[in-house]
Parts: structure tokens; sequence; C-alpha cells
């Protein structure tokens, strides 16, 4: 990544535009990977933000209640599926969430053993990295922390011909109920991302969804959905899981929910924890940050982001599939809402991944283009605008795409190693 993207000048950006030092200007579909949810330095929100100078920094919200905290606590309770009684725990990361989650269910099922898929992001850390999987070198010399039943999540690429996205998405999740009654039946919970996020934006069919739900429920386990980098409006929606109609017994986010701070939070089944003390942190939801979240929270229903984010995700695949049609070195534009992503394919051997071709179009993103986006799976490139990205913007972002395409060489090839 150093080698791809220019030295950005932390000084200056707004919107979907960073600067770099000399002073080139970019348009970034990044949103700091899906954190900055209104984009770079959002006026109403660098106005919000110093009107709380005043505000104690930090009181410890495992220990002591304060409004600001209550108030995002039942905000998000009502705006998580499931009209069951809900506790929130708050934290500081995604993957701290995740360790949360999977601790809850630990602790309501007496039962330590999780199903998860491949390829998956949860996180770095103990519970998390052991639910990971997608890249050796996050998990190699590190200790496997639980035992983890590991499954295919249902790529397009696996579906056999003839087979209906819908019932290959029945399929995969029966695949998940045999394997479990091969490997063991006593299942905490099974874990899943809603869209593969990291592993190249892959969007499994919502019967798959629907299947591992009643997978869980026949094992009296619970259902974990990661929700980091998909939730809080990006694909069109509060919540991905909402489009499959699914009701997880908890639900992790992070990224947007801390409006660029490190900030994460698990809502699920009351109670979470069966006594106090069995899970804590120092830092988590302080004044200011529920504050700020809050904020985050209003203006998306305010503006009506989730709308735009529905609306500019359909404009922007529609004018990746266009370039698709005649470019021959996408294979697959994919993706539900403002979460979109294209695989990267070399036309003589579009089986085989390219992750060495897909960097050089980043680079010439980055050259050509002015355009900055960022890799995801072994050969996928993703889009993650800002949910009040224009259509304007949507339109430039696929013309400067265009031209870093036509900027390969025409006789380009992947390697044998990809």
């Amino acid at each position: 990544a150093r080698e791809i993207y220019p030295v950005l000048d932390h000084s200056r950006g707004e919107g979907c535009w960073v600067y770099d030092l000399e002073g080139t200007r970019y348009l970034d579909m990044t949103s700091g990977v899906a954190v900055r949810a209104l984009g770079w330095r959002y006026p109403p929100l660098v106005a919000f933000e110093q009107t709380l100078a005043h505000i104690l920094e930090e009181l410890p919200g495992q220990d002591f209640d304060h409004i600001p905290q209550t108030l995002l606590a039942e905000r998000l309770i009502a705006l998580t599926p499931g009209d069951f009684p809900k506790q929130v725990f708050f934290t500081t990361s995604g993957a701290r969430a995740v360790e949360s989650a999977v601790k809850a269910a630990i602790e309501n099922t007496g039962r330590t053993r999780f199903v998860a898929f491949r390829p998956a992001f949860h996180g770095r850390t103990g519970y998390a990295l052991a639910l990971t999987a997608g890249k050796a070198v996050q998990r190699n010399l590190f200790p496997q922390a639980l035992p983890v039943i590991r499954l295919p999540y249902p790529e397009t690429a696996r579906r056999p011909a003839g087979l209906s996205a819908e019932e290959w998405g029945w399929r995969c999740a029966e695949e998940v109920r045999l394997a479990i009654e091969q490997e063991g039946t006593d299942i905490a919970a099974i874990v899943v991302e809603p869209i593969a996020g990291e592993g190249g934006i892959i969007v499994p069919p919502d019967s798959f969804l629907r299947g591992l739900r009643a997978v869980a429920d026949a094992y009296g386990a619970w259902l974990i959905v990661d929700e980091v980098q998909t939730g809080l409006g990006r694909t069109g929606r509060w919540w991905a899981i909402e489009h499959s109609g699914v009701v997880p017994d908890a639900l992790c986010t992070a990224k947007a929910l801390g409006v660029g701070r490190p900030f994460g939070a698990v809502i699920g089944r009351s109670p979470l924890f069966q006594r106090g003390g069995r899970h804590s942190e120092t830092f988590a939801a302080e004044p200011p940050q529920a504050l700020l979240t809050l904020f985050l929270l209003r203006e998306i229903e305010r503006l009506g982001l989730l709308e735009n984010a529905a609306r500019m995700g359909e404009r922007l695949m529609a004018g990746l599939r266009r370039l698709a049609a005649s470019s021959p070195w996408i294979g697959e534009v994919r993706g539900r809402g403002l979460m979109v992503g294209v695989e990267i394919v070399d036309p003589a051997r579009p089986e085989v991944p390219a992750p060495a071709l897909r960097d050089e179009v980043l680079r010439l993103c980055v050259r050509h283009g002015h355009l900055i986006l960022l890799g995801a799976g072994t050969s996928a490139i993703r889009f993650l605008p800002p949910l009040n990205v224009t259509a304007e913007e949507i339109d430039e972002t696929v013309a400067r795409f265009e031209r870093a395409l036509a900027a390969l060489a025409p006789d380009r090839v992947a390697s044998p190693r990809g």
C-alpha cells in the first residue's frame, strides 16, 4: 500500500476530496475504510465538535451512568432488529466488539465452539482473530484461541451452474448444518459478516443468512453478525442484515459509529453477561463520543442518507457495469448500497486470482485518475464513498476509474502466481 498511495496532507480535505503534500487533489472513495460516513471535515460536524470543549472527557461507563451514554444505548437498541429485551456493551474497536459478543455467547450458552467462514475478517485480537480467515500473514504463529468449525463463504464463483442464488444460499446453509453434525453440535454461536468486506465485497444470497438463522435456532446457538464495515447505512439500510429479514442475537458495530474516533459496540440479547465484572473496558462511550455518535445518527436521518446510499449505490454499480461490458479487466461488479466491489481479472486466465494486476490498477487510479481506492480480498477493488456522496461525484469516480483501466497496457498479463 505504501508503494501505491501518495503521502497525504493531514491539514486539508473535505467531503470526498483529499490532497497530497504537493497540493494534488484526489477523489477519495474509501471514507477512511468506511469510518467517515459524512466524509472529511463535514462542516456541521466540525462546528458541533467545537461545542463539546466544556464536556467532561471521560467517565468510566462500566462504573458510572451518564446521560449521553444512556441516550446512545437507547438509540442503538431502537435501530437494531428484534423486539426482545436488549443490552448494549460499548467498546473501543470492531475487534473488541466481536470479542465482547463472543464472550456473551459463551456466557449465555455455556459452550465454546463457534462456526465461522472463509474468507472472513473479524479483527486481529484473541477471539476475533480465531474467527478470521483470509490472509495467512494475519494468523501465522498466533495460537487458535477458540475451537472453530470453518466453512467457505458463499462466493458467486462457487455456485454450481443451473442453481439459482436462492437455492445456492440454502445449500450453503445446509453445509453448515452438516459440518456441525460432523465436528460438534455444542455450538455457542455462528459468526458471520452479512457482506464479506475484507474478503472482497462478497454479497451472499439472502437465503444463506436465513438458513444460518435456522441452523443456529436448531442447535440453541446464537447468531452473531459483524456489521463493523457494513452497518450504519452503508448498504442503504441501517444494518446490512435487514436486507435478508434476519434478526440476530447480537450485532457488532464500529468504524462509522465512532465518527472518526476509536469506538465500537455490541447490541444483543439481555443480559449479555450474567453478572457484573464478567467483562469491562475503561474507555468506551465517553460523553463527547456518545454525543458525536448521536449527532451522526441524527444527520443520517435528517439528510435521508439511507435513501441516498441506496440510490447512489445503484448509480455507482450501473456505471461500473457499463465499464465491465467493454473492459476485459473486470470480471464482476457486486455490492449493496455504497459498498461495492469490482473483481479484477486477467482476460487470458479469468479463473486465476490476479492480485498483482489488481494492485497495478490501484496504482493507475492514483497516478492517472487521481482516484483513491482500496483493495479487498485477493483481486477485488472496493468502493466505499461517504453516505452523502453526490451523483456528480459518483459519475466522476466512474470516469476516473475508466481512465485508469484504459492506461493498462493491452498486452498486460498476470504473473504465474497472480
